[in-house]
């Protein structure tokens, strides 16, 4: 097999602080070798890309592939049939590759769409990033994803919605052990409200401690890791009591419940970007003002707990949570300029949060998220240096190549000599 050598090249690997000029080796999917002082063997394709810069492929660690500018849950989970939603993720993948996201991690979806698409990915049926799904938000009666007027469905669980409904720790058991059989590669459940359902706001407390330490304990039996939707005070402390992988939002994160992070090594991914972003131009763009205003009372304590965590060497790692007006699928690149711009970090590592550091902390460390011997090649090409500007990550102008395990899947190998 004949390999591809990128020679010359501006190398952001994801693991040291400071980039190199070197080449990168590869063949098949694999990443073979890499180093300054590296050279072509006989018959490799050369490439040359003298001037430009190559990072990892990045990770959004909070998605939702079926997320299409939707303004509310009524445009989330109502206005759009399961097969437009399909169409919805299918669309979203492809775009999400197209900007480099070779990776994502989508925490819930409608009708198990999310791990569909995942398999229809890995079989080569559509393009896509490498997806770790899970299913359906695990949820209670009056919480995060119980967000329509009970008189519409007179007591009965929505069950074309992207939540499930759990009352005591049985059915949250039995509701991981079918997300499990049914392929899901994470479970995603919630501790509190959200901005976005003004029937359950951030502050509100909703799963009980029993009902998440038997959805934790029963996805640790079946070797599933636990991301949890976590906006409150008490929220966060009862996710991290549990002992869950990541923790996403964490608005109103204390001191205590930061102690228990960091204690327990648990990632936070705080969604930044979209979360200021409803506050601050939501209204210009349809979202409902219920909604905004939501957002607006919990601004600035969001941003005061990313930067505390950060302060204290947190593991932050970069989600979006995009797809609505205003922020579309690929909404991470904006995440990594809010760390950027209103919590302190330097480019490279707002580069690693979208890199090497939700690679280690999703699991697939081994397999990508560094540019390395031994990683599979999913790599970005870009004309212009995101560590002097990190809005060069979003840029369609500089954004020459993607790799998707070694496979060409966006831009032109032709390009990478210009």
């Amino acid at each position: 097999m004949a390999r591809r050598f990128l020679q010359g090249a501006t190398i952001i690997d994801g693991v040291a602080d400071t980039s190199y000029t070197g080449s990168v080796q590869v063949e098949g999917k694999m990443i073979v070798d890499v180093g300054s002082e590296l050279g072509p063997a006989g018959d490799d394709e050369v490439i040359d890309c003298q001037g430009l810069f190559i990072c990892p492929g990045f990770i959004d660690s909070h998605c939702h592939l079926i997320y299409s500018d939707a303004k509310d849950l009524y445009d989330l989970e109502i206005a759009k049939s399961i097969p437009e939603a399909t169409v919805d993720a299918v669309t979203s993948a492809h775009r999400l590759l197209e900007l480099g996201f070779t990776t994502v991690r989508d925490l819930g979806s409608r009708a198990n769409i999310g791990v569909t698409i995942r398999n229809a990915i890995n079989d080569g049926t559509v393009p896509g990033p490498r997806v770790l799904a899970a299913g359906n938000i695990i949820t209670t009666v009056g919480g995060l994803l119980d967000g329509h007027p009970s008189h519409l469905f007179e007591g009965v669980h929505y069950r074309y919605g992207h939540g499930t409904t759990i009352s005591g720790p049985w059915e949250a058991r039995d509701e991981v052990r079918q997300q499990v059989k049914d392929g899901a590669d994470w479970i995603k459940t919630e501790t509190s409200g959200t901005g976005f359902n003004p029937m359950c706001p951030a502050d509100r407390d909703t799963t009980s401690e029993e009902e998440l330490a038997a959805i934790v304990d029963e996805a640790h039996r079946k070797d599933r890791p636990v991301a949890v939707h976590a906006e409150s005070r008490m929220g966060v402390l009862k996710a991290a009591r549990a002992g869950v992988r990541t923790i996403e939002h964490g608005i109103f994160m204390d001191d205590e419940g930061l102690e228990l992070l960091l204690a327990k090594n648990i990632a936070y991914s705080p969604t930044l970007a979209l979360y200021v972003g409803l506050a601050d131009w939501g209204e210009d763009v349809g979202i409902p003002r219920a909604i905004v205003e939501l957002q607006k009372s919990t601004r600035e304590h969001h941003i005061e707990s990313v930067r505390r965590a950060y302060r204290a060497s947190a593991t932050i790692i970069a989600g979006s949570d995009a797809g609505v007006p205003g922020f579309p699928q690929g909404g991470a690149l904006k995440e990594v300029q809010a760390y950027v711009d209103w919590v302190g970090m330097s480019p490279m590592e707002a580069l690693k949060s979208l890199t090497s550091v939700p690679a280690k902390a999703l699991g697939v460390g081994d397999v990508t998220g560094t540019i390395q011997p031994g990683r599979e090649a999913d790599m970005v090409v870009f004309r212009a240096n995101p560590l002097e500007d990190i809005r060069v990550l979003e840029d369609d102008r500089s954004r020459v190549a993607v790799f998707r395990a070694g496979t060409l899947v966006a831009g032109a190998l032709g390009a990478l000599a210009k």
